[in-house]
């Protein structure tokens, strides 16, 4: 990485950060699980299966954003693409979900990191290893 242009460090700095800011954001819904049920009026087990589900699809989506982060840095054309159809992917759940105060980090982290990740130099970057 220390060969990697600026734009292309910040770009794999967002993405892992983002990674790690949706474990750590799940993991604390298992701590708010008491208030969760009292907001929601729900039972014990439909917020376990809730919190269940939501443990997956962000478990899910921080290694993918983990691995796909690591094939950028191997100078992957494809996985700029992809990064950004998961996070595409990831924004829509998040709405679905709905919003709240970490969700909206999140969007502004794949935001940036997608921004960042497009730029001209992590194209150049990307393609210096087609030439070579």
């Amino acid at each position: 990485m220390n060969d990697a242009p600026r734009p292309v460090r910040i770009a794999v700095g967002l993405w892992l950060a983002t990674a790690v800011f949706i474990l750590f954001t799940t993991a604390g819904l298992w701590f708010q699980r008491g208030e969760i049920e009292q907001l929601s009026g729900r039972s014990s087990d439909d917020v376990t299966n809730f919190l269940i589900a939501l443990t997956v699809v962000g478990v899910v989506f921080a290694a993918l954003y983990g691995w796909l982060t690591r094939m950028f840095l191997q100078r992957r054309n494809w996985a700029r693409a992809a990064l950004s159809i998961v996070a595409i992917g990831h924004m829509l759940w998040l709405l679905v979900v709905g919003v709240s105060a970490a969700s909206l980090v999140t969007l502004l982290l794949i935001c940036v990191a997608i921004v960042f990740t497009w730029q001209r130099a992590a194209a150049q970057w990307v393609a210096e290893v087609r030439e070579q």
